[in-house]
């Protein structure tokens, strides 16, 4: 099993009115793309949140390079709870 992640814009509803909601990357052990989409997706109902764009489905490389070091630890942080996790790890959710 690997930790697969992606970068997701979603939507919600407020007041019943569909408004963008912004993006969130979103992390989640599982056996291949497909099934990591399939649980992100199950995980984003939960919320209430509906995913309207996704920017890619892969494996996490625990050495990609961020901006900072400060960076770094924290999406290592997000892929570790990953992978000792059955359940998506969302990272911040960032609004527009």
């Amino acid at each position: 099993m690997k930790v697969y992640w992606s970068s997701v814009e979603y939507e919600y509803l407020y007041d019943d009115k569909k408004l963008k909601g912004g993006f969130v990357y979103a992390f989640v052990k599982s056996k291949d793309a497909i099934s990591a989409y399939e649980q992100m997706k199950k995980e984003f109902a939960k919320e209430d949140l509906n995913p309207i764009s996704w920017e890619f489905v892969s494996p996490y490389d625990i050495n990609t390079e961020w901006d900072s070091e400060e960076e770094n630890l924290h999406y290592k942080k997000l892929y570790e709870l990953a992978k000792k996790s059955n359940k998506c790890i969302f990272d911040t959710f960032y609004a527009y």
